[in-house]
């Protein structure tokens, strides 16, 4: 939509690509005249009801599991310290 002279031109293209023009008094209507034109040319095509393919990780790499790390209970000590160390002076 373009205003040349105080008029507003509506300006789409038909099915065939040929450049149409039509003039209107009101932005408005020129505006909406333009949109019907577009949509009646050039329909937008509807949503299909399907749904994106989902992607998986493989179930199985061939190698067998990797054994559970067991830790080793740690001993109870009888002091906090493990080396007594005394200053002298």
């Amino acid at each position: 939509m373009f205003e040349k002279q105080g008029k507003y031109y509506a300006d789409w293209r038909d099915a065939t690509g040929k450049r149409l023009r039509k003039s209107f008094t009101s932005k408005r209507a020129a505006l909406q005249f333009e949109s019907e034109q577009r949509e009646q040319a050039h329909p937008k095509k509807q949503a299909q009801g399907r749904t994106s393919p989902k992607y998986f990780a493989p179930v199985g790499s061939g190698r067998a599991p990797a054994p559970a790390t067991i830790k080793p209970k740690l001993q109870k000590r009888s002091s906090g310290k493990l080396v007594h160390f005394h200053r002298t002076n």
